[in-house]
């Protein structure tokens, strides 16, 4: 040791510990008290000093571990009811995914929602020059694994930098180059979510998308050439990638500034998405819009086959929530039958229930369709000849509905 240096410097300095440290446990060593391990350290006179000490710093380590265990051991007992609480929670989850893979509705928010009531519509907040950089949460098939094709229930985080309203769009512009190696043009999907998301945060927004695909109709393949190029991009993104985001856009799919109004929402396929974030606004959230509707919302909803039904759980659970205020009608074309033997087809089931509907349009309702722009044509002739059985003039009849903006259309 260098001139000068004290015992108790040099071992604390060969052991890589403060001098405090030597110090306090050559004191302990002059006065053995608990725990005992310390007394029989101080008997063992055969021991040099440094042996001594090496000892008492291994067992108290030991006893640092023996305490860390323990208290692992009564956190553990602590907050065992909470783990059994999320675990719970997290089966939940899982059945309401179900046994066929399609995701179910989420559960009411408990709190009360209300910080995004805006005064104005949100409008082209964020442009297609600057986009805002969302990112995937999660991909989710939305249809049985026997239904024909793939639509997936989309949730993109926002951050809350992308503000809308229920009836709105949403533009996403794909990565990559088309052909002439320009950058692919955005594409506008139906927003499927109410205002404040589907975890009640504000800060995400949900689309349902079918994968678009184009089969040769001589080999029966499919063209990846042909394929959607933006449909595809999102179904198959994993959580975490990065979407540019543009909007919102849209005035014509509002919910009505009347709480006393009924709605009447026909959908076919994908065009569910502006109707979910309705139901969810209305019958599902604690929102004023909630509070205050006093209307009824019936829903009409066209799918190939029973395991097609987009978001079933949802309507179950709207109409659970307010009995009186609240129908769904489906019509699955590929299982039912119309009384004279055709596919049952959503205008069939307007058709059938036209009485009730053209009562409810006479008293102010508001009528919304939504999906493929192939629907329309059909729709229209069936309304037209409810119409005439009726003794109305359908172009008059229409002209006075769109004056009143109470037929909104949005097809694609």
């Amino acid at each position: 040791f260098s001139q000068g240096e004290s015992a108790e410097s040099a071992m604390a300095a060969k052991l890589g510990v403060g001098v405090g440290v030597v110090l306090a446990v050559a004191s302990a060593l002059r006065a053995p008290v608990s725990p005992p391990w310390r007394h029989e350290v101080g008997m063992s006179a055969a021991k040099t000093r440094e042996e001594l000490l090496s000892e008492i710093l291994v067992k108290e380590h030991h006893h640092t571990l023996q305490c860390v265990e323990e208290a692992r051991a009564s956190v553990a007992r602590e907050y065992a009811p909470r783990i059994a609480e999320l675990e719970e929670a997290i089966e939940a989850a899982k059945r309401r995914v179900g046994v066929n893979g399609a995701v179910q509705a989420v559960a009411s928010p408990s709190q009360e929602l209300h910080y995004l009531e805006y005064g104005e519509v949100p409008s082209n907040v964020i442009g297609k020059k600057d986009p805002l950089e969302g990112r995937v949460r999660s991909v989710t098939r939305a249809i049985g694994a026997d239904a024909p094709g793939e639509i997936c229930h989309i949730v993109l985080e926002t951050r809350g930098r992308l503000p809308y309203v229920e009836g709105q769009s949403v533009g996403v512009l794909p990565p990559g180059v088309d052909g002439k190696g320009r950058p692919h043009q955005q594409r506008l999907y139906s927003i499927a979510s109410s205002r404040y998301g589907d975890d009640g945060a504000g800060m995400s927004v949900s689309l349902c998308v079918r994968r678009a695909v184009y089969v040769d109709p001589e080999t029966g393949r499919e063209d990846p050439a042909k394929k959607g190029v933006c449909s595809n991009f999102l179904c198959d993104a994993a959580p975490g990638t990065a979407v540019s985001l543009t909007g919102p856009v849209g005035k014509g799919m509002l919910l009505p500034e009347d709480d006393e109004a009924d709605l009447i929402m026909v959908a076919t396929g994908t065009g569910i998405a502006p109707f979910r974030g309705f139901v969810r606004r209305l019958f599902i959230e604690r929102t004023p819009a909630a509070a205050a509707f006093r209307g009824r919302a019936w829903l009409f909803l066209g799918v190939p086959t029973t395991s097609s039904l987009l978001y079933p759980d949802l309507w179950t659970t709207a109409k659970e929530n307010r009995p009186f205020r609240f129908d769904a009608t489906f019509a699955i074309s590929r299982e039912q039958k119309t009384p004279d033997g055709r596919k049952m087809y959503v205008q069939d089931r307007i058709q059938e229930h036209a009485d009730e509907l053209f009562k409810r349009l006479e008293n102010g309702a508001h009528i919304y369709f939504c999906g493929l722009k192939g629907m329309m044509p059909g729709i229209e002739d069936t309304i037209q000849r409810c119409c005439q059985e009726r003794g109305l003039d359908f172009k008059s009849w229409l002209k006075a509905l769109k004056q009143d903006k109470r037929w909104h259309v949005e097809v694609y």
